[in-house]
């Protein structure tokens, strides 16, 4: 499979919401830095992060607009939609769209490392967050 391939497998994957088919896109001890749910590393750690994804949303749609791929590493410009879960009260049925980039280190042709930039601050207004508390969250972000 090329990395662009792999890439798109990935995507198609997390849209099925089918587990089994993103983690044979990692390596056994990959490790995955979102935006949202932090860093998760190895096989049994991106089950749980993926887990509560899909536990927190349903009705995914990860698009893969351009992907740029080599051997040993691939850029992907995406846009990325769900409608919040039950499992989040305050935000149940909100629906989310965001845009965004994504950087994925290779190995072996699976995915030994990945990390997403997008504007989190539109995401958490679409969530409901008051401005206040905007704030906060993303000032907890900055570089210190």
């Amino acid at each position: 499979m090329s990395p662009s391939d792999l890439i798109q497998e990935f995507a198609a994957a997390f849209n099925r919401q089918d587990i089994p088919a993103l983690l044979a896109c990692f390596t056994d001890d990959a490790v995955y830095h979102d935006n949202f749910y932090g860093r998760h590393a190895g096989q049994a750690g991106l089950r749980q992060m993926f887990e509560r994804m899909f536990r927190e949303g349903k009705d995914y749609t990860w698009t893969m607009h351009v992907v740029v791929a080599d051997a040993l590493r691939a850029a992907a410009e995406w846009s990325f939609a769900y409608t919040v879960s039950e499992a989040i009260p305050r935000s149940a049925g909100r629906k989310v769209r965001i845009s965004g980039m994504s950087l994925f280190e290779l190995k072996g042709g699976k995915i030994a490392n990945y990390r997403e930039y997008t504007d989190m601050g539109l995401a958490l207004l679409q969530l409901g967050f008051a401005p206040d508390s905007l704030t906060k969250v993303l000032a907890r972000r900055l570089p210190a």
